[in-house]
C-alpha cells in the first residue's frame, strides 16, 4: 500500500473523465496542484461531492492488496450469494490482470475509488503542457 501523504488536509477538486481514462485534481494543503492520470479504468465510484472537499487520505493498493469489499463497493454488487460469486470472478480477474485500487477518503465530502491498470501523478503544469493536450485530442476523435 501506497500512502500519498502529501495530500493530507489538501483538496479534491474534481475529475474529467476521457474515455477509460480519469483525470484527479487535487492540491495539497500547502497549495501544490497536481494531476493523478488514472489509464485503463475497469470501474469508478466517486460520492458525496461537496464545495470544498477536503482529503483524510490517498490510498493506492497493489493487485495483492485488492479484497472483494473493494470489488462489491466498485461495482455496486447485490448482497448474497450471486453478488458475492460476481464479485471473487471480478476480483480474481483484477489480480490477474495486475489492476490498482485508488482510494480518496474525505475528512469532508467526496469519497473516489477507482480500479485502474496504471496511475500516474503530474504536477499540474507538467500535465497541462504534456498530457493535456494528448487527452484533448483523443477526446475528439473519439466524439
Amino acid at each position: 500500500m501506497k500512502n500519498l501523504s502529501e495530500f493530507h488536509d489538501g483538496l479534491f477538486n474534481g475529475l474529467w473523465i476521457t474515455g477509460k481514462t480519469v483525470h484527479i485534481f487535487l492540491s495539497t494543503s500547502a497549495g501544490g496542484q497536481h494531476v493523478l492520470v488514472a489509464e485503463g479504468v475497469a470501474a469508478l465510484r466517486s460520492d458525496g461531492v461537496k464545495a470544498g472537499n477536503v482529503i483524510f487520505e490517498v490510498l493506492e493498493r497493489g493487485p495483492d492488496e485488492i479484497v472483494l469489499q473493494d470489488i462489491q463497493s466498485l461495482y455496486d454488487l447485490h448482497p448474497g450469494s450471486r453478488g458475492e460469486a460476481q464479485g471473487a470472478q471480478l476480483r480474481e480477474r483484477a489480480c490477474a490482470e495486475r489492476e490498482l485500487i485508488l482510494e480518496i477518503s474525505p475528512s469532508y465530502g467526496a469519497t473516489v475509488m477507482l480500479l485502474a491498470s496504471s496511475l500516474s501523478l503530474w504536477k499540474r503544469e507538467e500535465w497541462v503542457s504534456q498530457v493535456f493536450p494528448k487527452a484533448v485530442d483523443g477526446a475528439m476523435r473519439s466524439a
